[in-house]
């Protein structure tokens, strides 16, 4: 039985979880989320999920998130229904993710951007700046992919493995390399 279906066979279950989850801080249920982070099997994708829901600006149904995946700002984040994120991902800051995307593993999402303009400071100690990320629907990355502040990822697109994404990416296209360039239409 897939993971989406057990969703839907126990929807009533997991909908009371996240409602009596409610009443924990997100402040807790990012500890908890990181705590979670490594168990592997249906469970710790139901733990990941309720924590989730009560953390993001919204999830929607269907959301997989598989063992060693990273969220630095996961209250940033939204994403819609039917998401797989596989196993040791990274996202970190505002990242608006639809429906049906799978991110295949190792993928990093970075919105966050160091700048360089005070010389009295070091890189590391001048100040963040966030872009949000926008992934639109029917997306699909390979693994190993890195997606940069700032880019907007429209419909039915296709990232392949390895590929670094410093730039908006049209709909119903295939994109590779480093960084990301327009392949072929699909």
């Amino acid at each position: 039985m897939s993971v989406g279906s057990r969703f839907q066979k126990y929807q009533v279950i997991i909908n009371f979880l996240v409602f009596i989850n409610k009443v924990i801080p997100k402040k807790i249920n990012k500890l908890f989320l990181v705590l979670f982070r490594n168990i592997p099997t249906p469970l710790g994708v139901l733990i990941r999920y309720v924590l989730l829901k009560n953390i993001c600006l919204s999830v929607g149904k269907n959301l997989v998130v598989y063992e060693g995946v990273v969220f630095d700002s996961p209250e940033t984040m939204s994403f819609g229904d039917n998401v797989s994120i596989n196993p040791y991902c990274y996202l970190a800051g505002e990242i608006i993710i639809g429906d049906n995307v799978s991110i295949a593993h190792t993928t990093a999402f970075h919105s966050y951007n160091h700048t360089w303009n005070n010389p009295d400071l070091t890189i590391n100690r001048n100040p963040l700046y966030s872009k949000k990320i926008i992934v639109k629907n029917d997306v699909w990355f390979g693994c190993n992919c890195i997606i940069l502040s700032g880019v907007k990822i429209d419909n039915r697109t296709v990232v392949a493995a390895g590929s670094v994404v410093n730039k908006s990416l049209k709909s119903n296209s295939l994109f590779a390399g480093n960084p990301a360039r327009f392949i072929k239409s699909i």
